[in-house]
């Protein structure tokens, strides 16, 4: 049963095709996008599950990325202060990727009609929605102020120009992995 499996496997990969994703944007160094796609017999119903999938993928991106920033930006402090920044930005991702993703905006949008046997349709959505970099960045700043700012060495330590450095370097490391 095991070899009649595997065969047929690689039959079926014989009859795949490269199919190119409509509003498939990636992301570079200015912008952060997420891309998806829903099927759905109702138009909006379709665009709506689509555009939920590419914010939460956003989301996802976002997240990873701000913890990256803040990981390497906390490595600049010595042990004892390592951890106390950690400790004050633990939620801080959350909170950036919460209130960003009400300004992302759907830089492409999509939608294909099917009509499949006896009539019925269905619509295929595909969007992409992004966020800059510098509305992130701006962001990540504000918040990251705020939680460090209780702790008065912290506080004195931050700098903004190697925050955004750190941030750049991501950015470009993201627009690399392209």
């Amino acid at each position: 049963m095991l070899m009649l499996c595997c065969g047929t496997a690689t039959v079926s990969a014989k009859k795949e095709k490269k199919v190119k994703m409509p509003c498939n944007e990636l992301t570079n160094k200015q912008t952060l996008r997420a891309s998806a796609n829903a099927i759905s017999p109702q138009m909006q119903n379709a665009t709506d599950k689509a555009t939920a999938a590419a914010r939460r993928e956003l989301a996802t991106s976002i997240e990873a990325t701000v913890q990256r920033v803040l990981e390497d930006f906390a490595s600049s402090y010595d042990v004892n202060e390592q951890a106390d920044f950690r400790s004050r930005t633990k939620d801080l991702a959350r909170t950036v990727v919460n209130q960003k993703l009400q300004g992302s905006v759907i830089s492409c949008s999509e939608m294909r009609e099917k009509k499949e046997k006896g009539g019925k349709v269905t619509y295929h959505a595909y969007v992409t929605v992004e966020l800059t970099s510098n509305e992130l960045m701006e962001n990540l700043l504000n918040n990251t102020k705020k939680a460090i700012s209780d702790s008065e060495k912290l506080r004195t330590d931050f700098e903004y120009e190697q925050f955004k450095k750190t941030f750049e370097e991501e950015m470009n490391k993201l627009a690399a992995g392209n």
